[in-house]
C-alpha cells in the first residue's frame, strides 16, 4: 500500500485565464503558518515547519489550517498575511479526528485588505468539481494548482476529499477552492507517496459543523464510539460492527451488524457518524442492519478529550502522556514516553521514545500526577519500561533504567 505523506511545506504555480477572481481573493485570505515544537507528542515531530492557512472569521480572528501544521499544543505558532511580517497566534481548537486546527490572530494584526474565505457547507456532490489547491509549494508563496475532485472517500480511517490538484510541501493547511463559486471545499492535507494525482484534503462539511458549535460556545469534540468498525473494501462497507475497545458492545448491537442510521439520518462512514454526534450529549439511537432485518441499539455519547487540555509530564526532555493507542490504553492503562528531545539529559540517561512506563521504584503509576510524585525528591529512581521485542517469538521486552531526575514538571 502506498505510504501517506503529510505535507507541511504544497501545486504548481498556475496562472489560469478566466479564474483570476477566486485565485486573487485567495491571496487576501490565505496566510503562511510557521510552527516550532520543542517537545512533541507522538503524532508530531519536534522542529520548525511551515505550511498554509486561511482566514474564515475576521471578527473572531479565526484561521483554519492542518493540525499537523499547527502542532498539538506544545508549540509556538506564527502567521503571515501576504506582504506582512509574521505575528504570533494561539491555537484555540485542534481536532482529535480530522487533520485540522483553528488558530486565533489578534484584530490588530489583520490587514485592512484581508478577506474572509467562505466554506462550502452544503452537502452537494463534489465529484468532478474543478478546484484549485492554494498555498506555498516549495517556497513559491501564494500560488495555485488546478485539478478536479475525484470524490469524497473513506480512507485511512476518516473521510477525505480526493483530488488530482497538485499538493506539495507548503500547501498543507491551505484552501481547496471551488473555481466556480470561490467557496472552500477542503483543507489541503497530504498526498500518497510515489503516486501521481492522488492528493487529499479535509472535507469542509464536518469543519462547518465544528465551527458552528464553536460559535455557540459548545464543545465540538467528536464522540468516543463504544465500538470499532471492520471494513469491506470489495463492497465499500465501512460501518461493520467490530469489538469495543472496552470489551463490551452496546445493548442491542452484535458483531457483524451494519450501522445504517444515527439520529434518524443515514450514514456510511465513521466520520459521518461522528459529525452527526458532535455537540450532542446523553444517549442516541442507532439503527443497524442484521441480515434481512433491522435492530435498534442505544449508545451513550462520550466526548473525546480536548487535545489542547491534555496533561503531560516533562522529565528532563522526555514527554510522558496517556498511551497514544486507545485500544491498548483501555486494556492496560500504561503511560507512554511519547518523545525524547534530541540532545536532552533524558536521552543521555536512556529514555527511549514509545516505551511504556511499567513501574517507578516498584510502584505502578496510575496517573500523571502520580508519575510527577514518584519522580520527585533528591534520590535516584529505578524505572522499568516495556517496549516491542526484537525477538520473533515475543511481543514485548522489559528494560530497567536508573535515573536521577533534575527537572520534572506536570503540564
Amino acid at each position: 500500500m502506498p505510504k501517506l505523506i503529510s505535507l507541511m511545506l504544497i501545486g504548481l504555480l498556475l496562472p489560469v485565464a478566466g479564474f483570476a477572481s477566486p485565485i486573487g481573493d485567495a491571496s487576501k485570505y490565505s496566510v503562511r503558518v510557521k510552527s516550532t515544537v520543542q517537545y512533541a507528542f507522538a503524532e508530531e515531530e519536534a522542529g520548525t515547519g511551515e505550511g498554509a492557512g486561511f482566514l474564515i472569521d475576521k471578527v473572531r480572528g479565526w484561521i483554519l489550517t492542518n493540525a499537523h501544521v499547527s502542532g498539538y499544543g506544545t508549540g509556538d505558532i506564527e502567521v503571515s498575511f501576504k506582504g506582512q511580517d509574521f505575528v504570533p497566534v494561539d491555537a484555540v481548537y485542534v481536532d482529535p479526528e480530522l487533520d485540522f486546527a483553528v488558530l486565533k490572530v489578534g484584530k490588530e494584526n489583520l490587514p485592512q485588505s484581508s478577506l474572509e474565505a467562505e466554506l462550502e457547507c452544503s452537502d452537494r456532490a463534489l465529484n468532478g468539481l474543478e478546484v484549485a489547491a492554494f498555498g506555498h509549494p516549495h517556497g513559491l508563496n501564494y500560488s495555485a494548482s488546478r485539478g478536479i475532485i475525484s470524490q469524497v472517500r473513506y480512507f485511512d480511517g476518516v473521510d477525505w476529499v480526493q483530488t488530482d490538484a497538485a499538493i506539495n510541501p507548503g500547501n498543507s493547511g491551505g484552501p481547496l477552492i471551488d473555481l466556480e463559486s470561490g467557496k472552500i471545499v477542503g483543507i489541503n492535507a497530504m498526498k500518497l507517496e510515489d503516486t501521481e494525482g492522488l492528493n487529499f484534503a479535509v472535507p469542509s462539511l464536518p469543519v462547518c459543523k465544528i465551527l458552528e458549535l464553536m460559535e455557540q460556545n459548545k464543545d465540538p469534540s467528536p464522540p468516543v464510539l463504544p465500538m470499532s468498525f471492520a471494513v469491506n473494501e470489495d463492497t465499500e462497507e465501512y460501518l461493520i460492527v467490530a469489538p469495543s475497545y472496552g470489551g463490551t458492545l452496546p445493548n442491542g448491537m452484535k458483531l457483524g451488524d451494519r450501522v445504517t442510521k444515527i439520529e434518524g439520518v443515514s450514514v456510511s462512514t465513521p466520520t459521518e457518524i461522528k459529525t452527526l454526534l458532535r455537540g450532542l450529549a446523553g444517549e442516541t439511537q442507532v439503527v443497524v442492519a442484521r441480515g434481512d432485518s433491522e435492530a435498534v441499539a442505544t449508545i451513550k455519547i462520550v466526548k473525546e478529550p480536548k487535545i489542547l487540555e491534555r496533561q503531560y509530564v516533562l522529565a528532563d526532555g522526555a514527554l510522558i502522556a496517556k498511551d497514544v493507542y486507545p485500544e491498548r490504553w483501555a486494556l492496560e492503562n500504561y503511560f507512554h514516553v511519547q518523545s525524547v528531545r534530541e540532545g536532552s539529559y533524558a536521552e543521555r540517561v536512556g529514555w527511549v521514545q514509545y516505551r511504556l512506563i511499567v513501574s517507578i521504584d516498584g510502584v505502578r503509576p496510575d496517573s500523571l500526577e502520580h508519575i510527577k510524585e514518584l519522580l520527585s525528591g533528591d534520590e535516584p529512581k529505578t524505572i522499568i519500561f516495556r517496549g516491542w521485542s526484537s525477538q520473533d517469538n515475543k511481543m514485548h521486552d522489559y528494560h530497567e533504567m536508573d535515573y536521577w531526575p533534575i527537572e520534572v514538571e506536570l503540564f
